[in-house]
C-alpha cells in the first residue's frame, strides 16, 4: 500500500473533499479487517468494528496530523476500538470459518482458513499475541515494525516473538512428523 498516497487522501478528507474517503476505505480495509479480526476473533465484531472505525476516522480527521503515518493512525483507531470490545464483552470469540465461508474466498490468498493445519495447529499451541505477530508478519505480509506500531509493543519485543513462534511451530510439526511416521 501506498503510503503517501493514504497521507493524501487523508489530507483532502481533512479539507472537506468526501471523495477521498471512498478510496482511503479502500486502500485500508483489508488492513482493517485483518487487525481487528485477529484481536477479536468474531468475523461480525470485526465487522462491526470495521464499521465503527471508518466512522471514527471521518469523526477524527481534524485530529490527523498530515505527513504522519495515515496507515498507522487508522489502525491504531482500529486497535482501540477492537480492545475496547474485548474489555466490553470480557469473552473471545473462537472463529469459526465453517460457518463464514464468504470470509475466505478462494481468491483472496490473504484470509487464513480454519482448516489448515499449520492454522489449527498454532491456534492450539501459541498465545494470542504470539498468534496475532504471527499471522500479521506470515499471512497479512505486515513488516515487524509496523506490527510493533499496530500493538504497542517494543519491536524487539515483535521480533522475539515472532522467531520463537516460528521455532515452536517447527518443534511441533517435527514432533507430528515423527509420530505419524
Amino acid at each position: 500500500m501506498d503510503k503517501k498516497l493514504l497521507d493524501e487522501y487523508l489530507v483532502k478528507l481533512k479539507r472537506g473533499d468526501n471523495e477521498a474517503f471512498d478510496e482511503i476505505y479502500h486502500l485500508t480495509k483489508r488492513g482493517v479487517f485483518s487487525l481487528t479480526l485477529s484481536i477479536v476473533k468474531n468475523p461480525y465484531a470485526a465487522e462491526d468494528i470495521m464499521q465503527d472505525t471508518y466512522l471514527k476516522i471521518k469523526e477524527k480527521i481534524l485530529y490527523y496530523k498530515d505527513g504522519t503515518n495515515g496507515y498507522a493512525w487508522i489502525l491504531t483507531i482500529a486497535r482501540n476500538l477492537s480492545l475496547n470490545y474485548l474489555n466490553k464483552n470480557k469473552k473471545v470469540d473462537v472463529l469459526d470459518t465453517s460457518e463464514h465461508e464468504y470470509l475466505m474466498a478462494s481468491t483472496d490468498k490473504n484470509f487464513v482458513k480454519d482448516d489448515m493445519p499449520i492454522f489449527k495447529i498454532a491456534k492450539q499451541h501459541l498465545n494470542d499475541f504470539e498468534l496475532q505477530v504471527v499471522v500479521l508478519y506470515a499471512v497479512y505480509g505486515y513488516k515487524h515494525r509496523e506490527i510493533a506500531e499496530l500493538l504497542h509493543k517494543p519491536l524487539g519485543s515483535v521480533l522475539w516473538t515472532y522467531n520463537n513462534s516460528i521455532k515452536k511451530l517447527q518443534k511441533i510439526l517435527k514432533k507430528e512428523g515423527k509420530d505419524e511416521a
